[in-house]
């Protein structure tokens, strides 16, 4: 007898088996891969979910149960007809099996909110407090990679060189984020990348990877807005916000790939990209970096009113809606609550953040450009 490939639900999961069904005089057996028989349904149980369509498949049900088989071979069809006298009568599920789908979603969906809300971001934050910074660095060095691909770049022959190489430019940065971390019990390695993209952002990645967007250096009006920013980055990368949450993120794409069973690998990794682009940190993880680059800026000597006029003009091009600054991504939200609490701990400038020469070659820094990431 003719089998035909198809996918079986068993209605008491959402994964799907690669099945073969054969049609016979009493019905239809299903059968596994490697042969056995999964199940068979009688011929007068057997229906259809919904009337075939051209070109998509038989979606097949039985009657009483949420059991489904989905068979791409429009001709199975006219071959159960002979022994599924009720092939085209509506299938209805028991009161009780409904009630009891109902209680199952119930409970999965507590189950999964609790590993959500509860289990991953405790787990998340111990991962990070063991992961040598070797292995933070080769994580921070990959998501760069594929954030940069996200990012708008620049057209024509310099379309593909999206890391800005200027050496006196990047060092001036590095300089900045060195005096920032100085005095710290436990200063952490910071490494600068200026990314070639008018996209105006800053954000910090794993291993201490402080990244600046050329449109962030353009748009701003003096080093001491960039230095309230790189502050800001440097309390990212000093409670280790970026680990945390890629792993919160890796963890959660990880789960939704057990529960529809989508495991590859690079729809995870691609997950911990686009959680940067699009999702960014918590307010929490938002406030203490905020609270960390003012006393940074403080012990600096830096003053902060740089950074209070920066999230100001943002938020003035946000009312607007248009322009660079009001694209800025979603992990530096300019909220009326964040820029008032930075202008009533504004301190007064003691030094200039950067000299003018340093300012320069900042601002200078895609003078030069290369298609790899400048990290070694």
């Amino acid at each position: 007898m003719a089998r035909y490939p198809a996918r079986y639900y068993d209605g008491l999961t959402a994964r799907s088996r690669p099945v073969e069904v054969e049609i016979a005089a009493t019905g239809l057996a299903i059968f596994d891969e490697a042969g056995p028989v999964v199940g068979s349904w009688p011929g007068d149980g057997v229906r259809l979910v919904e009337r075939p369509r051209p070109g998509e498949p038989v979606r097949l049900g039985l009657a009483g149960t949420t059991a489904r088989l989905i068979v791409d071979d429009p001709g199975v069809v006219d071959a159960l007809r002979p022994v599924a006298p009720h092939l085209n009568r509506r299938t209805r599920t028991s009161g009780r099996a409904v009630a009891r789908i109902a209680i199952w979603a119930v409970l999965a969906a507590g189950s999964v909110a609790g590993i959500v809300l509860v289990l991953i971001p405790l787990l998340s934050a111990q991962l990070a407090a063991v992961t040598p910074d070797s292995a933070k660095f080769r994580l921070g060095r990959e998501v760069l990679v594929q954030v940069v691909e996200l990012l708008p770049g620049p057209a024509g022959p310099a379309s593909r060189q999206r890391y800005c190489s200027w050496e006196d430019g990047r060092a001036a940065l590095q300089r900045l984020a060195d005096r920032l971390a100085a005095d710290l019990p436990d200063p952490p390695t910071v490494r600068v990348v200026v990314v070639n993209t008018l996209l105006v952002n800053a954000f910090a990645l794993p291993g201490g990877i402080m990244v600046f967007t050329r449109g962030l250096l353009v748009q701003a009006d003096s080093a001491e807005e960039i230095a309230g920013i790189a502050a800001h980055e440097l309390g990212h990368i000093a409670h280790d916000h970026s680990t945390r949450a890629l792993y919160r993120s890796f963890a959660v794409a990880l789960l939704v790939g057990v529960l529809f069973g989508d495991l590859t690998g690079g729809t995870l990794a691609g997950g911990l990209a686009e959680w940067l682009v699009n999702t960014g940190y918590s307010r929490d993880a938002e406030r203490d970096a905020d609270a960390f680059a003012l006393a940074r800026l403080e012990a600096a000597g830096f003053g902060t009113q740089g950074l209070a006029d920066f999230f100001a003009r943002l938020r003035e091009r946000e009312k607007d809606g248009d322009g660079p600054l009001a694209r800025m991504l979603s992990t530096h939200p300019a909220t009326d609550e964040r820029l008032a609490h930075i202008r009533r701990a504004e301190r007064r400038s003691f030094r200039p953040a950067m000299s003018e020469e340093d300012w320069t070659d900042a601002r200078k820094a895609c003078l030069t450009l290369q298609m790899k990431p400048p990290l070694p």
